[in-house]
């Protein structure tokens, strides 16, 4: 029996679709629980283009993407594959500076940097820490001018993942939480289709106030925000950073490149600090979930990046 979901994206699709492709979609959704493919990850016709050509191809395109099940990973897979990830390339051009906002300096508006490993009860009072004693408190960027209020992030204290967005939007600023707009809703059924839940993992951003009109953070607003951010990723110490869009993506790695050049691969990080227990760190580079609202068709690329976590950390679907 195919899903309910199914069912309305084949009413969509016979509406507009010829005879051959028809079938092929029809086809390719009825088998869409079966090849493991998320229901967030389809896009239907009425969200593409009206100007996409009638071949066939991106039906065979994403036929294929449907079929590439992440399978079982048992620890010696996981193992090979992380010796095999790639590192930052080197012809990545950094832009941030060697110690971007202070992070060096001698700053009492700068907490101190976590060096130790702690327990999970250790991990939430030091993020309450820095969440309270040096967050909410600052006012080092133009952003805190129009804020309703800090958005510092949210989750497991001692995660494996941490997806890093750019920065808080509207309805975050409201609420004090990352990720609970419609970009927050495609983001938990992104996790979801995981294997994992928001509590799971954990969620945050490289600004921690919203931009005004929720433009893009400003480079010099980044620089300055980010010795939070890695503070917070010291105390977290995830095995995956999963960099959401341009901002985040360029942030952690210090490079200008598009994430069209970053996505689809492990990345090194390599913080411009020292960071105890942060050495092996992958990062994996892929679309914001706003951008992928806009823009649909690229759900089956932030799809097969999210399936090579899934693969790294060993995460299957039932």
């Amino acid at each position: 029996m195919p899903a309910a979901g199914a069912d309305r994206k084949l009413s969509i699709v016979s509406q507009a679709e010829p005879g051959p492709i028809l079938a092929a979609l029809r086809e390719w959704l009825r088998n869409e629980r079966r090849l493991g493919v998320p229901h967030w990850a389809v896009s239907s016709r009425s969200s593409q283009s009206s100007s996409a050509p009638s071949s066939p191809a991106p039906v065979a395109r994403a036929r294929a993407r449907a079929s590439e099940q992440p399978p079982a990973a048992g620890a010696a897979q996981v193992a090979e594959r992380s010796s095999t990830l790639q590192a930052v390339p080197p012809t990545l051009t950094p832009v941030m500076s060697a110690a971007p906002g202070g992070l060096f300096a001698d700053d009492p508006n700068l907490p101190p940097v976590c060096q130790q490993e702690l327990s999970p009860a250790e991990a939430e009072a030091a993020l309450t820490e820095l969440d309270t004693g040096f967050v909410r408190k600052c006012t080092k960027c133009r952003l805190h001018e129009h804020r309703t209020q800090t958005v510092f992030g949210v989750g497991n204290p001692r995660p494996t993942l941490v997806f890093v967005g750019e920065g808080p939007g509207y309805e975050e600023d409201v609420q004090g939480l990352p990720f609970v707009g419609r970009a927050g809703q495609l983001l938990t059924r992104m996790i979801a289709a995981m294997t994992l839940t928001r509590e799971q993992v954990y969620i945050c951003n490289v600004v921690k106030c919203r931009p005004p009109e929720n433009r893009t953070p400003l480079r010099d607003e980044m620089e300055t925000c980010s010795p939070y951010l890695f503070r917070q990723l010291a105390i977290l110490r995830p095995k995956v950073i999963v960099a959401l869009g341009r901002p985040a993506s360029q942030t952690l790695l210090a490079t200008d490149a598009a994430i069209s050049k970053l996505r689809g691969q492990f990345l090194d990080f390599r913080p411009p600090m020292p960071l105890a227990g942060l050495s092996g760190v992958k990062i994996m580079p892929t679309f914001h979930p706003a951008y992928l609202l806009r823009n649909p068709a690229a759900k089956g690329e932030a799809w097969a990046d999210l399936q090579q976590v899934m693969r790294f950390l060993g995460l299957t679907r039932n």
